[in-house]
This record gives structure tokens, C-alpha cells and sequence, in this order.
């Protein structure tokens, strides 16, 4: 049965073409569902999918349903760090092991930055944290500071609320720094493994991935209680258990060789038809 799908975003702008669910739209609209997207005041579709890229959605901000359809995510609406760490420390705690200073924002803030208007010596700023983030009082963009213990961390960062300071857990293997991801749409869904030289594991600096099996229960759990209908679970194991580490509800798809998973994502629509 073919459906109507509207993708609600904040913007008319398009989706970004490396986006999960401008993967996953592909697929539906050669499938004959019908596919709509940009800003709305109500869900009048068969599907409403949810796809603001911010750490957090102002509720009032989203559009009605009183059609009563399914609206995929409609319940996620802040995916701040600190709602979720497990490894987070304060200035006060006696952990003495190595910590790593993150955003509170997803993404290291970045659409929040790209939002919002900055002034001269803000930008000068920003541009001096890529040399000396200390010096500039700011993380630099899309790094995150690894320390070897809490009395290395600035007294600024405790005081920041846009900033926190976790544990630094990597996981190892082989010599390598690991991280495992999820990725789910409905019942649908694949789990994956980095390795890397680097301490943080990103999809540039990887040396070798492999698809793993089913994701950890703990994980599961989690995904039900907060309303997930779809998204990415970053998240690293450490004596056979699951610590999460970053979620990510508008995620991008980087391998050229996902489209089986991604066909196969995608048909985890008919949970919600």
C-alpha cells in the first residue's frame, strides 16, 4: 500500500543528499510512496517524520497532529549529553583517570553555531580555539579536548552549561581504539564496529569497519523508553557492556557501500503503515 510521507524540517532548504533519511526517501519514493518535506502546521500525511537538525526542539515549535498519524520521532526532542551520559564527572568527584571535555550539544554544536548570528570578536574567537582553545575559552570546532585527569580542566569548563566533562573510556582492540554505532529505522536496523589509530574515532581517520549483530538489549531499552523511531547510537563496550555515547536523531550515512542496509532500512516503513 503506497503512503504519503511529510519530512518536517525547520527550513525549505533540501536535505542533505548524505543524510540517513535522504537515503531512506529514495528508496520509498521508488517504492510509489509520496514524499513531501519542509516545514508544516499540521501532519495531514499518512507519516510524519520528525528531521530538525538541533540538540534541542522547542515543543510548542512543532506542528499539530490532530489528524492523529504516526509522527516518527515526534518525541525526541532533546538529545542533550547530559540527559544520557553514564560517564559524566564533576570538579568535585574522585575519579583520577583520563577525561574528555564535550560539547553539550550534538554534533559539537555545530548547526546551533551555523544558526545563530556571531560578531566580530566571537569569530575571532572560534578561530583562535582551533590554535589555543585554553587561551580562547571555547572547544575548538569539531574537536573535543582528551585530558589526563580533572585537574587538568579548566575552572571556565564547569562553568560553561554547554560543556561536559566525562571519563574517558576507550574501547581496544588489537591496538586500535574502537567504536561501535546503531543504526535503526523501526525494526530495522545494523550494528557496526570502527577501528582507529586516533583516540577519537571518527569516519575519516578509520583504518577498517565491520558489521556486527544484534544491538546490546541495554541499548534496546534505552531506544524504547525515549521514543526512538529511528536514528544512531554511538556507543563503546567494555566487559560485555554497552556505554552509550553520543545519540544522533537526523544521523549521515558516509559508506558507498551501504545501500543493501539502506534498502533494507528503508522497509522498516512498514511499521508505522
Amino acid at each position: 500500500m503506497h503512503c504519503s510521507i511529510h519530512i518536517v524540517t525547520d527550513t525549505p532548504d533540501p536535505i542533505s543528499k548524505k543524510s540517513l533519511i535522504s537515503h531512506l526517501a529514495s528508496y520509498w519514493k521508488l517504492a510509489g510512496h509520496r514524499i513531501t518535506m519542509g516545514p508544516a502546521d499540521n501532519i495531514d500525511t499518512d507519516i510524519g517524520i520528525l528531521h530538525i537538525d538541533l540538540t534541542r526542539i522547542n515543543k510548542e515549535s512543532l506542528p499539530e497532529n490532530s489528524f492523529h498519524r504516526p509522527f516518527l520521532n515526534g518525541q525526541v526532542i532533546d538529545i542533550s549529553k547530559s540527559r544520557f551520559s553514564t560517564l559524566r564527572v564533576m570538579a568535585g568527584d574522585s575519579w583520577d583517570g583520563p577525561v574528555i571535555i564535550k560539547s553539550n550539544l550534538n554534533y559539537y554544536g555545530a548547526p546551533e553555531w551555523r544558526n545563530n548570528s556571531h560578531g566580530f570578536f566571537e569569530r575571532k574567537r572560534r578561530k583562535l580555539s582551533e590554535k589555543s582553545w585554553r587561551l580562547a575559552r571555547m572547544l575548538p570546532p569539531h574537536k573535543y579536548p582528551v585530558l589526563p585527569n580533572l585537574s587538568d580542566v579548566p575552572g571556565w569548563v564547569w562553568e560553561n552549561p554547554e560543556l561536559i566533562v566525562e571519563r574517558f573510556m576507550p574501547e581496544r582492540e588489537r591496538g586500535f581504539y574502537c567504536l561501535r554505532g546503531w543504526v535503526f529505522f523501526g525494526k530495522r536496523g545494523y550494528t557496526y564496529k570502527l577501528f582507529s589509530e586516533n583516540s577519537i574515532v571518527k569516519a575519516g581517520n578509520i583504518t577498517e569497519y565491520k558489521i556486527l549483530g544484534d544491538p546490546p538489549p541495554e541499548l534496546e531499552e534505552f531506544r524504547e523508553a525515549n521514543g526512538f523511531d529511528f536514528g544512531k547510537f554511538d556507543y563503546v563496550e567494555h566487559d560485555g557492556r554497552p556505554i552509550l555515547l553520543d545519540i544522533n536523531k537526523t544521523p549521515t550515512i558516509v559508506s558507498s557501500g551501504a545501500k543493501t542496509r539502506m534498502q533494507q532500512l528503508s522497509e522498516g516503513l512498514s511499521d508505522f503503515t
